[in-house]
């Protein structure tokens, strides 16, 4: 059996975690799925910005550039400011909320936080300097600012290549971009904004250390540079004034930034042994050791046939690591009709597990010559070939849960069930357990920051107690699942049904409110700090390393709020911060993933409770299907 179903003796601390060694066809390839993504196409981006005063007596005073727009938001933020008065100047006049061009909303500060708000909109604010004067605050209090002005230009940044390491010096890149550009290469998308005649006229920046310290950095025009000198994730924080189209307008973008050490290295050696009929061992030999246990890898496996010297198939997975060597694993069926002695690795990735930070490249390692059995594979065999089986020694260790589950329903230990996850920083029960019938349970893990690895390993190490489940995941809950089923053998494998994953509000392809949350955390109340792997970085790097397969073994949905005259956002902090249509924490372009099965946006409900609109996990004629179709 791959699994145990019974609850593990007290005073253990860890136990053995089978591996999957992972195959996709080289279409997957061509798809872009499995390949490094382009630090230039993702990064950070912001059409927002934070400006920073203290309080003179009772009154705090900021100076604005607002270009021609829709609308001008104005949010203070700091302890007391739902009770402070805020008044916007113009060049023409003045905004406070009581006409009919201006509006006080109130809310809570950001999601998950209970801090209440407020923020002065303004409809069609004229162009030019504005003053924003706050009062009702103490004697040298910290205030802050965030402004929204309505323009479509946003500042991006990113890096120039994802290997940060200790010690290296690091370069960040900084550009503007259009709408329709900020998926574009960064490059590229700053050229087309400098035709539109968007540039940037100045910037400060300053880097947060992973210990909370900070330092200024220079800068030399459009390109920064930093030397981390310990690991973790740091966090380089721009602001700028940009000039476009007769216009001033000020941004802050905040660029978190994942920094390893104890990289192994590669000597350069392989050795290929044969394990059964089928598959192939490869073992890259170190050079120098580290104290990791697993590394994430990913590898194009080339050879020659009929056709040409082409790709023919991508392997890899989460990978243990021995004192001399990371092992791969080969299924030679891929290579049938190819010729044994032409097969090689191309763009070999070795990564850490928690950040998905490269720690070994190759560009291309010769194999020996590999045995290739001359039966072709039959549609039967694809399951196996693409997520391997069981083998000695591919394991390694995961946690053990604090707790076995109160049974819910008919869900009892040894049996089949839904499992219900909740998401990042959780403070109570995400999901209305009287919404769910038959076999299901609940995960219960509050007020964690893990990383996707850390908590897929806690889900299985909670579902160690039934034989079979699958996972409906809301927000990071629906990318550990994901995660669980693509790298590690658990009771999902052995449940029933096509959906093992069910993801509603999951940020598979990044937030930016999730590099953002310790900049903002101090002020607004939240408290689990930031998460790189829901960065559009980290999400970018993790999902370089899904295949097809558990793809499409996840059903995934987003929600945005009800679009009417009334109001246009879900929360009133965050709406500043993201862009529409998302849900207060996830965008919807955030939410769906290459190769997932869509299953649409839904309008009319928000992340959480406490927003415009009521939390998506209450949506009954949802949560009806996902009961009904979900594997268990």
């Amino acid at each position: 059996m791959l699994l145990s179903t019974c609850i593990l003796a007290l005073g253990t601390t860890s136990f053995d975690v089978p591996v999957k060694h992972l195959g996709a066809p080289a279409v997957e390839l061509d798809r872009g799925w499995l390949r490094e993504p382009d630090p230039a196409t993702h990064g950070a981006r912001a059409r927002h910005s934070v400006h920073e005063t203290t309080f003179v007596g009772d009154t705090a005073e900021f100076t604005v550039e607002v270009p021609s727009g829709e609308s001008l938001k104005l949010l203070p933020a700091g302890d007391g400011s739902d009770r402070w008065s805020i008044t916007a100047i113009s060049p023409g006049g003045k905004h406070d909320g009581t006409s009919d061009r201006s509006t006080i909303r109130r809310g809570t500060m950001m999601p998950g936080s209970t801090v209440p708000a407020q923020r002065l909109d303004i409809l069609a604010p004229e162009p030019g300097t504005w003053t924003v004067r706050v009062t009702g605050g103490l004697d040298g209090q910290v205030v802050r600012l965030l402004v929204e002005d309505g323009s479509d230009l946003h500042l991006r940044a990113w890096l120039d290549d994802y290997a940060t390491h200790v010690g290296d010096r690091v370069t960040v890149h900084l550009g503007c971009a259009r709408w329709d550009d900020v998926p574009e290469n960064g490059h590229v998308a700053m050229s087309r904004a400098a035709i539109d005649g968007a540039s940037i006229l100045s910037t400060t920046a300053r880097l947060r250390h992973a210990d909370g310290s900070t330092e200024w950095l220079a800068s030399r025009g459009p390109t920064l540079t930093l030397q981390p000198l310990t690991a973790g994730v740091h966090t380089v924080i721009v602001d700028a004034l940009l000039a476009f189209d007769g216009d001033l307008l000020h941004r802050t973008v905040s660029l978190p930034i994942a920094v390893e050490d104890d990289a192994p290295t590669l000597s350069g050696r392989l050795v290929v042994r044969e394990v059964d009929a089928h598959r192939t061992s490869i073992d890259l030999m170190l050079a120098t050791g580290t104290a990791r246990d697993r590394v994430i890898a990913g590898a194009e496996v080339w050879a020659t046939a009929s056709d040409g010297h082409l790709p023919r198939c991508w392997i890899g997975g989460v990978t243990p690591v021995s004192a001399d060597s990371v092992q791969l694993v080969l299924d030679t069926r891929w290579l049938h009709g190819c010729d044994p002695d032409s097969i090689e690795l191309r763009s070999l990735r070795l990564a850490d597990v928690d950040t998905f930070v490269p720690l070994v490249r190759s560009d291309r390692q010769p194999l020996p010559t590999v045995r290739i059995d001359d039966t072709a594979p039959t549609g039967d065999d694809a399951r196996v070939m693409r997520t391997g089986i069981p083998m000695a020694g591919r394991t390694v260790p995961g946690p053990v849960h604090r707790s076995a589950a109160a049974p819910l329903r008919s869900a009892q230990p040894g049996g089949h069930n839904l499992m219900l996850v909740h998401g990042y920083c959780e403070d109570g029960d995400a999901w209305p357990l009287n919404q769910f019938s038959g076999d299901f349970t609940e995960y219960l893990n509050l007020y964690q920051n893990f990383s996707h690895d850390q908590f897929a390993l806690d889900i299985r190490a909670f579902g160690q107690q039934y034989k079979s489940f699958s996972v409906i995941g809301h927000s990071q809950g629906g990318n550990a699942a994901l995660h669980l089923y693509s790298f590690y053998w658990s009771g999902m494998d052995w449940s029933t049904g096509a959906r093992k994953v069910q993801a509603l509000g999951s940020p598979l392809r990044g937030t930016p409110l999730a590099g953002s949350i310790a900049d903002l955390g101090a002020i607004f109340g939240i408290q689990c700090g930031s998460n790189y792997d829901m960065t559009y970085d980290g999400a970018a790097q993790w999902a370089s390393f899904l295949p097809g397969e558990p793809r499409s073994a996840a059903w995934v949905w987003s929600t945005t709020f009800e679009d009417g005259w009334f109001w246009d956002y879900c929360n009133i902090g965050s709406d500043i911060l993201l862009s529409d249509p998302e849900d207060g924490v996830v965008e919807v372009s955030g939410a769906h993933l290459d190769g997932t099965n869509d299953m649409g946006t839904k309008e009319g409900w928000c992340h959480i409770q406490g927003m415009s609109d009521p939390a998506q996990t209450l949506d009954t004629q949802r949560n009806a299907e996902m009961n009904a179709e979900g594997a268990r």
